[in-house]
């Protein structure tokens, strides 16, 4: 973007923008994409302070080695995501064997009720929290098999409460099946989700099971790890 885009965005005037924008690029935080068009985007130093706070990350450091062990057991791509302001924040990936490649990158969201990761937390949520996020009536179709409405979710999600486990079936991509569990912190609050990402033509039951038992019990032990004293992940 150049300075009068970010400045129009920001809404405050060009001079401010300016100061803003060159300190930015002083300290790292910004990088000059093109000279000619006095374009900016972002720099490195962005980069090195998340990974800063990831490292500090009680969430991130005990769920690192299980996430693995996830992708190894499974031959899957696996991924570790937060909410932030009703969406679904992709936080950790551990890249798999297969050629499952999927369009979620690090930092990256998407809506909650379209991925496994998003309604594994929603369905951990209380019905005026999934209402407040969804809004509670019709949903934006992302691919043919997205869920269509708020009373489709809320069976979908009383489904993942029985299970034990959330289902993306390409609601969110095509051609992508995901299976996802939450995670909570000591307190019982959910605080995250992990899941793994396989091609839907090669999920058939005896995978399916596998990949459920698998994601909630990894989700279950990174749970214990950072002092949830329950047995189960949903009891509602």
């Amino acid at each position: 973007m150049t300075i009068t885009e970010i400045s129009h965005k920001l809404g405050i005037p060009k001079s401010s923008t300016f100061e803003l924008l060159y300190t930015l690029l002083e300290k790292g935080y910004l990088q000059i994409e093109d000279e000619n068009l006095k374009t900016f985007k972002l720099g490195i130093k962005l980069f090195q302070s998340g990974t800063a706070y990831l490292k500090k990350m009680d969430l991130n450091r005990e769920a690192r080695p299980l996430l693995e062990d996830m992708m190894k057991n499974s031959g899957e791509t696996v991924f570790l995501a937060v909410e932030v302001n009703g969406m679904t924040v992709y936080l950790d990936k551990v890249e798999g064997s297969s050629s499952t490649r999927t369009t979620s990158v690090l930092g990256s969201s998407n809506p909650m009720y379209c991925t496994g990761l998003g309604k594994a937390l929603l369905a951990a949520y209380s019905d005026n929290r999934i209402k407040e996020i969804t809004g509670g009536s019709e949903l934006p179709l992302i691919t043919e098999y997205t869920i269509k409405s708020y009373d489709e979710l809320i069976v979908d999600l009383k489904g993942i409460r029985s299970r034990g486990y959330a289902i993306d079936d390409r609601e969110n991509e095509e051609d992508v099946f995901c299976v996802a569990a939450p995670i909570y912190d000591r307190s019982g609050k959910p605080i995250a989700a992990i899941s793994i990402a396989s091609l839907a033509s090669k999920i058939n039951s005896d995978r399916l099971e596998q990949f459920g038992k698998l994601v909630s019990d990894t989700a279950l032990d990174i749970s214990k790890r950072l002092g949830y004293a329950r047995d189960k992940l949903y009891f509602y």
